[in-house]
């Protein structure tokens, strides 16, 4: 079911910020710099509003995504992900264990 944009977004701004596994931070809603409210993004209000492309991304070491889709961003995050893997001086456990989050995170939108 989709959840239309909430009315009170409208005039805010909204970020998020993503774990290098993809996990997102509590999303922001600012007007200016105050800070008015965090969203669970896991929420269905969350996930409407990370689908509605309504959110400015932040990746895992505060580069700016910009207003990605979440399947952009998981796209976007997995080839990083990947690619750290074939980095000799790599932990591949934890990367791997990334790789894992990520899937789980992606299923959960899809589900939604």
């Amino acid at each position: 079911m989709e959840h239309p944009v909430p009315e009170s977004t409208r005039g805010a701004s909204l970020r998020v910020t993503l774990a290098g596994d993809g996990r997102p931070g509590p999303i922001e809603e600012r007007i200016g710099r105050r800070l008015v409210r965090l969203l669970d993004p896991s929420s269905d209000e969350g996930i409407a509003l990370l689908r509605s492309r309504c959110v400015e991304l932040i990746g895992p070491e505060g580069e700016p995504l910009g207003f990605l889709s979440p399947e952009e961003a998981s796209c976007l995050l997995r080839a990083r992900l990947e690619r750290r893997l074939t980095d000799p001086g790599a932990d591949a456990a934890a990367l791997r264990e990334g790789l894992a989050r990520l899937d789980a995170w992606s299923e959960r939108l899809g589900r939604s």
